[in-house]
């Protein structure tokens, strides 16, 4: 089996059907949509923002992609795209020359900085449960993107 097609299995079933739910209500897509649109916003807000605001700490490839964007956007024209690519940035691993630090990690900050009180302190996890059901989603839904536009990167054989 190829490694494309595991995937698509794991996607689809994690021992229930439940495994991945197409949401088609544009309710629920709009709000499981508008953690996307919070994170590619601030993004663009952190290239180019003063000392004073919070930044995240982007590598070069988010950006490179911020700016590609940012120009997509200031010409009108739909970039899917580089959205899709911006978004799965986030969720790469660091590069092999950079040890893991959760403050170095723009997504992970990202959380942090929205979920963070007026008082200083950290919303609840319990109060974080929806939240981050549509990560998850997004999250999912970005893996199956990848796969489905670039199944040439997953012909590794999986036995």
């Amino acid at each position: 089996m190829h490694l494309f097609t595991y995937s698509i299995q794991c996607l689809f079933s994690q021992g229930t059907s439940k495994g991945w739910t197409v949401h088609r209500d544009d309710v629920t897509l709009k709000s499981y949509g508008s953690v996307l649109v919070d994170l590619l916003a601030f993004t663009l807000r952190t290239l180019d923002n003063s000392e004073d605001e919070y930044k995240l700490p982007l590598n070069n490839t988010q950006v490179e992609l911020g700016r590609k964007l940012l120009d997509a956007l200031h010409n009108r024209e739909k970039d899917i795209g580089t959205m899709h690519e911006l978004f799965y940035s986030f969720m790469a691993p660091p590069a092999d020359d950079q040890p893991f630090s959760k403050w170095n990690d723009a997504l992970l900050c990202f959380l942090a900085v929205t979920n963070l009180r007026e008082d200083g302190t950290f919303e609840p996890a319990a109060a974080l449960t929806a939240e981050l059901c549509r990560w998850e989603y997004n999250m999912r839904g970005a893996g199956l993107y990848e796969a489905v536009t670039d199944s040439s990167g997953f012909g590794t054989v999986v036995e």
